[in-house]
């Protein structure tokens, strides 16, 4: 009987632990990837992309929802070259996850104004004929995603959407210039980092919506005198 527990609790204890492994194991995996440009680079090799249009993703509709697919590093040089985008439009691209298998996931916008694109906007249409996809804001699809894709394009899209908006360093007006993962930009004339400060939209479950939606006016005698009665939100 003891030799039967002793057996079941090691079991048990194996099944909670074996979770924590897998997300420790590819945590370190993709911290090795963002401080080292050569491992990302080989990465990528080998790794998968989503495809972003002015910051909406490539999806793909199936049975009343929609599905983000993912394209090899080969398959994107191929559609880049066929459409006279330049190769290095991968630089462009952000590191946003990996799976247990340590397959790497990127995301790059075919899209937003770069040097190595100028009239990337104008093959819109053809691009989505080639991939068999549309390019839809997310926020318009995003209860139709899966619980992973929604949070990987919410991740991706965050992340695009910031490199956007940080190519100038804030003091010295230099371009600043991006790591291989894209989890930091560096200011060449006076070495300054800038990191992302992204907020990631989740969808929320029925009771936290009940929760957020649950206001109350504060008490008079708390209201200050120069702003005036606020609104709280129980959490």
């Amino acid at each position: 009987m003891f030799l039967y527990c002793g057996i079941a609790c090691r079991r048990k204890f194996f099944w909670c632990y074996r979770p924590l492994s897998t997300y420790v194991t590819k945590t370190r995996y993709l911290f090795e990837l963002k401080e080292d440009d050569d491992a990302c680079k080989k990465a990528q090799q080998t790794g998968a992309f989503y495809l972003f249009h002015g910051l909406a993703p490539l999806l793909q509709t199936s049975a009343h929802q929609y599905l983000a697919p993912r394209h090899s590093l080969l398959e994107l040089e191929r559609l880049l070259g066929k459409f006279g985008q330049d190769a290095q439009r991968i630089e462009d691209s952000v590191l946003i996850g990996c799976s247990e298998q340590q397959e790497a996931w990127f995301a790059v916008d075919l899209g937003l104004d770069s040097s190595f694109s100028i009239s990337a906007s104008s093959h819109k249409p053809e691009m989505e004929t080639e991939l068999k996809g549309s390019f839809i804001e997310l926020r318009k699809a995003l209860f139709q995603l899966n619980a992973r894709d929604a949070s990987m394009l919410s991740t991706a899209q965050a992340l695009l959407r910031w490199h956007d908006a940080h190519q100038f360093c804030s003091r010295s007006g230099q371009p600043t210039k991006k790591n291989v993962a894209g989890s930091k930009r560096v200011c060449p004339s006076n070495n300054i980092i800038y990191y992302p400060q992204v907020k990631v939209w989740k969808r929320p479950s029925v009771e936290k919506l009940q929760k957020r939606w649950d206001w109350r006016w504060k008490a008079c005698s708390t209201v200050h005198p120069s702003t005036g009665p606020f609104l709280v939100a129980h959490s």
